[in-house]
């Protein structure tokens, strides 16, 4: 298949995917927080999904998207597979290469994850008595999915793919440690939920294609 080859879709890329059973969101979810990677003179300077659906609600039916079958491919097993269309689609020029889609995806989760960290900064700094436990044990817990991340990525730059989704799995665990934290803490509600949400759906989207490009389920 001629891998520039794309299909021309007018609607949202959101009603796209729902032909895969796709969750649709049409968030601002990756902008830059300061994060460094091996790939970032390939990317640049991740954007927010505004860039991609300016006022998407409002001309949802109005918006002309193009998306390689091979991306709408890619993502599909996904935890949210238009959220994963959405960060990728962005930086996808030429030919495709599941390596460099994983690495966006992976960068996304990184971005998206030093936002929350920059979140509880500013909430520990006059943190209710109630809050202010759980808060410092989702500062340690996001400071170690930000390491992690980073590893995960320059294990991905030696092609270690295997070592990379043991690594990355751990990003995971760190999540549901701060998400426990707050909601075992009487009268506090969780200040960040829909942004760890989306450290949730987007670190869900790389662990699936890691685990398909490992055991070959990925085929391009």
């Amino acid at each position: 298949m001629d891998y520039t080859k794309t299909l021309l879709i007018i609607a949202s890329i959101s009603s796209l995917l729902l032909s895969i059973n796709a969750v649709p969101t049409t968030r601002s979810v990756i902008p830059s927080y300061g994060a460094s990677s091996p790939t970032a003179s390939r990317a640049g300077s991740l954007i927010g999904l505004s860039a991609i659906f300016k006022n998407a609600q409002a001309k949802a039916k109005q918006q002309v998207i193009r998306v390689s079958p091979k991306l709408i491919s890619f993502c599909k097993n996904t935890e949210n597979p238009a959220l994963c269309a959405e960060t990728i689609n962005p930086y996808f020029q030429g030919q495709f290469n599941p390596i460099v889609a994983l690495e966006t995806e992976i960068e996304a989760t990184l971005n998206q994850s030093l936002k929350v960290s920059n979140i509880i900064a500013q909430l520990l700094v006059h943190p209710s008595k109630e809050a202010v436990s759980a808060l410092k044990i989702c500062k340690s817990k996001y400071k170690n999915i930000v390491y992690t991340i980073k590893e995960a990525l320059e294990l991905l730059s030696q092609q270690n793919v295997v070592d990379a989704y043991y690594k990355f799995s751990s990003v995971l665990v760190h999540r549901s440690s701060c998400e426990d934290a707050i909601s075992q803490s009487p009268g506090v509600e969780n200040p960040f939920a829909e942004e760890s949400l989306i450290v949730y759906q987007l670190g869900g989207n790389c662990m699936a294609i890691l685990d398909g490009i490992i055991n070959s389920t990925l085929r391009f």
